[in-house]
């Protein structure tokens, strides 16, 4: 059900440094970040070393290994959040495969873990 949704549809955008993708919580509720885990991300078939992303929520920007140990942002359901990667230069109206895997540790279910993957073919605006 949230499989399609994870990448926004028009969500990959070129920024100064590199890209950013707009992703949408696989989820029916809102989350701590502390209960967030980014997999993979992909460009191209190319992974992405996780030092390189940058994850932002609610106008904050956190590392990756960052998000565990905050308990106090939540990720709204009804909010975008966005992964920038530095030194990645795309062309405008390039087009590119892009596939990332959110997983998320709801508090409330305790043992659950759910690792959503979502691939989708996108031009970088």
């Amino acid at each position: 059900m949230f499989t399609s949704r994870v990448i926004s549809d028009d969500g990959l955008t070129r920024t100064a440094g590199g890209f950013k993708l707009d992703i949408r919580l696989p989820w029916y509720r809102s989350l701590p970040l502390s209960t967030v885990n980014i997999g993979e991300l992909k460009v191209d078939g190319r992974t992405i070393d996780p030092d390189d992303i940058r994850f932002e929520v609610n106008g904050k920007t956190f590392s990756l290994d960052e998000l565990a140990s905050h308990s106090e942002e939540w990720w709204f359901v009804l909010d975008s959040a966005y992964l920038h990667v530095h030194g990645k230069a795309l062309e405008p109206g390039s087009e590119h495969e892009v596939a990332v895997g959110v997983g998320i540790k709801p508090p409330y279910i305790p043992h659950f873990y759910r690792l959503t993957e979502c691939a989708k073919h996108l031009t970088a605006k």
